[in-house]
């Protein structure tokens, strides 16, 4: 999955209705691990799509770190900056 490109409203734990704006906006709450991303939900690991949170946090928290210093300003198109894990 190019988790990138995929609209906030894709599943990543459907069991558990988790979306990926939900770990989107713990990232953008601070959460910049698996483990804190999956206390914050209540996932024990074993639920389908858990092992998908690892690869959107190395591409989501990147992004919301470097809009966050101001380095980015969200748009990617003709930015050299790297961050958008592409």
């Amino acid at each position: 999955m190019e988790w990138i490109k995929a609209p906030a409203d894709t599943p990543v734990c459907p069991e558990k209705n988790i979306l990926l704006k939900d770990i989107v906006q713990l990232i953008l709450d601070g959460a910049e691990t698996p483990e804190a991303v999956m206390a914050e939900l209540e996932l024990t690991g074993t639920e389908e799509g858990t092992d998908q949170i690892p690869a959107i946090l190395d591409v989501f928290v990147p992004v919301v770190n470097a809009w966050q210093t101001g380095i980015c300003s969200g748009g990617c198109s003709g930015c050299s900056g790297g961050c958008c894990g592409e």
